[in-house]
């Protein structure tokens, strides 16, 4: 069996070059390093919506990344969740990939072409508010299998 992944906090330094950690902030600020920059403008109209996950198994077995778009993901009823990140490229270093856990009240904005999995979570559902273009997952959904499938300890 392969090595479990443990979380990082989001706070990691490795974790900039994959997204953007999002937190809450008064209301009216001005717009600064702490917001998404967002990447919309190589496909058709942005995306929001409220996105029904089920549980899956604790374990990466492959990974998605976007080319053309940033995404941003948040919990819409105030769960812990984790994501599987890794830089952006044209293959996935195992060495690289980082396991952050966000906390209820975080979200997170990915760079364009960051690698990701998950959201993996605890409940038997969840629901997630989800940013990205209209026809993302239609043209624009990049995949690939892992040399080695690994677990992750979702703590």
């Amino acid at each position: 069996m392969s090595e479990v992944l443990h979380p990082v906090n989001v706070r990691d330094p490795r974790f900039a070059v994959c997204g953007t950690l999002l937190e809450p902030q008064d209301d009216p600020a001005r717009f600064g390093p702490q917001d998404a920059s967002l990447h919309f403008d190589q496909g058709d109209h942005p995306r929001f919506y409220l996105m029904r996950l089920r549980r899956r198994p604790p374990q990466v077995a492959a990974m998605t990344r976007h080319r053309l778009v940033s995404q941003c993901l948040g919990s819409a009823d105030a769960q812990p969740f984790w994501m599987v990140v890794a830089p952006p490229g044209d293959t996935i270093a195992a060495e690289a990939l980082l396991l952050v856990k966000l906390h209820p009240g975080e979200g997170l904005k990915l760079h364009p072409g960051t690698w990701h999995s998950g959201p993996y979570f605890s409940e038997s559902t969840a629901l997630f508010f989800n940013l990205e273009l209209s026809r993302t997952n239609e043209n624009d959904h990049n995949a690939t299998a892992l040399n080695t499938p690994r677990p992750l300890a979702l703590i």
